[in-house]
């Protein structure tokens, strides 16, 4: 599990396989997704109902105003305060349902039209409302939960509780059972700013109305959600510091896989034996053959060892084998690690659910010897 951070920019999967060597996995970026449909052929994948994305602050429960769980991001008035609206986005309101704040609150509409709402209807009613937050270590923005079946208003409704001398308000609303916060290890799913992806992704204000490629995307993942498919640069050479990293992203995947799956989830580690992967996940009779990479920083790259390429490769495997890949394996609260999980999409192929796509790329080695 060696430490790489180079990036092969080109769009396309190398096909070249060399008898010998390792591979450098390289991460496409969300550009590259495949074309739609691929990844699900049903024709459901294509019909969403309407999306909404919301950006707030980073927290781990949003259960309330806890003395452990600050509210963290760039918003203006993070700045000097612990914490903001949306800590009790997923807290149950006195009416029994989940009520989700964002910025600005009251200060701003939400142009619910563009959703499909009529231009004078108050509110849309079986929306997706997705709930984005900046990691603190990583600085992705991460998908951290979302409402399903959700009412979306265009003024923000009055919350009942209070945030200093203010009213929490409220843009958002859905059935307890129709809210899923995904704890920090699940939060895998990043969404790109539209500096970063022109056109695809969110900009300076917390609310964005997304883009057809993202949105399918997105609700291909939440729909699938908890089923049973989802110049080189310096080697760490440090072995201790190796080990750490290599513990922490094995325990990152398997907290990952017992949460997905629930308690009937048996996470089996093979580690010791060579076989070309690190853990078996059983959620049926056919275990999920899931190789684990630990990397120190947010590099995009990681070395697959010749048995660990071949094992990847062979026909039978393919199906069920997983590479995932844990960026920040060290981080500490309130940063955190960050997976990107590819699973077999066809052919050579391995994507994660937000359309990023590995890129194989060859890497030779030989040894040398002369006579004494």
């Amino acid at each position: 599990m060696i430490v790489q951070e180079k990036l092969d920019r080109r769009g396309t999967l190398e096909r070249s396989r060399p008898p010998h060597g390792r591979r450098t996995l390289g991460f496409m970026p969300s550009g590259s997704a495949p074309a739609d449909g691929e990844l699900n052929s049903e024709a459901e994948s294509t019909r969403h109902p309407p999306i909404v994305y919301f950006n707030i602050g980073w927290m781990e429960h949003y259960a309330g105003f806890a003395k452990d769980d600050k509210t963290i991001g760039g918003h203006a008035y993070l700045q000097g305060h612990p914490h903001g609206g949306e800590a009790f986005n997923f807290s149950v309101s006195d009416a029994g349902t989940m009520r989700g704040y964002r910025p600005p609150g009251a200060g701003e509409k939400t142009n619910i039209t563009r959703m499909g709402a009529a231009n004078r209807a108050d509110h849309i009613d079986g929306a997706l409302v997705i709930w984005l937050a900046k990691e603190p270590a990583s600085g992705q923005t991460l998908i951290v939960g979302w409402y399903r079946n959700a009412t979306v208003f265009r003024d923000a409704q009055d919350g009942g509780n209070d945030l200093g001398d203010e009213r929490i308000c409220y843009s958002a609303e859905a059935a307890k059972d129709d809210a899923v916060l995904l704890t920090p290890p699940m939060r895998t799913f990043p969404v790109k700013s539209s500096r970063t992806k022109p056109g695809a992704g969110f900009g300076q204000k917390p609310t964005w109305y997304g883009a057809e490629a993202v949105n399918k995307l997105v609700w291909d993942y939440i729909r699938n959600f908890g089923s049973e498919h989802q110049p080189d640069p310096p080697k760490n050479l440090d072995p201790e510091l190796r080990r750490k990293v290599e513990k922490a992203a094995v325990a990152h995947a398997t907290t990952y896989y017992r949460a997905l799956y629930g308690p009937a989830c048996v996470v089996k580690s093979v580690e010791a034996y060579a076989k070309g992967w690190d853990l078996e996940v059983f959620v049926d009779e056919q275990p999920l053959l899931v190789e684990v990479k630990g990397l120190m920083n947010d590099g995009p790259a990681c070395e697959l060892t010749p048995n660990e390429y071949e094992k990847m490769m062979l026909p039978e495997h393919r199906p069920r084998y997983i590479v995932y890949v844990v960026n920040n394996a060290l981080a500490e609260l309130p940063a955190i690690p960050v997976a990107s999980i590819f699973e077999h999409a066809g052919g050579e192929r391995w994507v994660t659910a937000d359309g990023r796509e590995l890129a194989v790329k060859p890497k030779m080695a030989a040894v040398l010897s002369w006579p004494e």
